[in-house]
């Protein structure tokens, strides 16, 4: 995941400078437009609980690599779009233990990979803030998402929560744009099910955030 994400975002980076000489650019081509997404998503919240001696221990959701798909409808000013994107996140399981000599250890780390598979949907607006010279344009949006979790063994869980972000928007030609886009998720829910919590554990809302690129073609009229 690393490095292809790493090249992406590079290519996204380097992309302005090519065309700073553009002093007055062309309106964008198409106000449809299709794109794919590949972005890095990490959780916080989720679950409280405490150890034997009192010591506060959570799990969460583990950095899934999330691919997606998106379909928008705008020029270049307000947008409506909507993306579906999926991803295998891991569990997380994070703990303050205490050593022999009664000493602490902050931030032990213990991972189980892809024991989720989650599909998410997400309905937003986006509109132009303002153009960068060169052309860039920052971009903020807000939507609303739909979270499908599933694990083997367990009911899948469908929750429903709010997200917004920003956007770097590079035009690479008339009809193909690029982004690197940051986003922050929140859900009132947690996605994991009460069943299959540990004694002593409970729910907590879930904060999420995501660093994705993606590449569009924009067509029609």
């Amino acid at each position: 995941m690393r490095a292809p994400l790493a090249g992406l975002v590079a290519a996204a980076l380097v992309i302005p400078s090519t065309g700073m000489a553009q002093r007055n650019p062309e309106p964008i081509h198409g106000r449809w437009a299709v794109g794919a997404t590949l972005g890095a998503s990490s959780f916080s919240g989720a679950t409280e609980g405490a150890g034997p001696a009192g010591e506060p221990i959570a799990f969460a959701p583990y950095r899934p690599t999330m691919w997606g798909l998106v379909i928008a409808y705008g020029g270049d000013g307000l947008r409506v779009g909507l993306s579906v994107e999926h991803g295998q996140p891991g569990i997380g399981f994070r703990g303050v233990p205490l050593t022999e000599n009664g000493e602490t250890l902050p931030g032990f780390l213990i991972v189980a990979e892809d024991a989720f598979k989650l599909t998410t949907v997400t309905a937003g607006l986006s509109q132009r803030l303002l153009r960068l010279r060169g052309g860039p344009s920052l971009r903020p949006s807000v939507g609303l998402v739909i979270e499908r979790w599933s694990a083997p063994g367990s009911p899948g869980r469908t929750i429903a929560g709010a997200q917004g972000g920003v956007a770097l928007e590079v035009k690479i030609s008339r009809a193909f744009s690029a982004e690197l886009a940051g986003e922050l998720g929140f859900t009132p829910a947690s996605p994991f099910q009460a069943m299959d919590l540990p004694e002593g554990f409970r729910q907590r809302s879930t904060w999420r955030r995501t660093l994705a690129v993606g590449l569009a073609w924009r067509f029609g009229k």
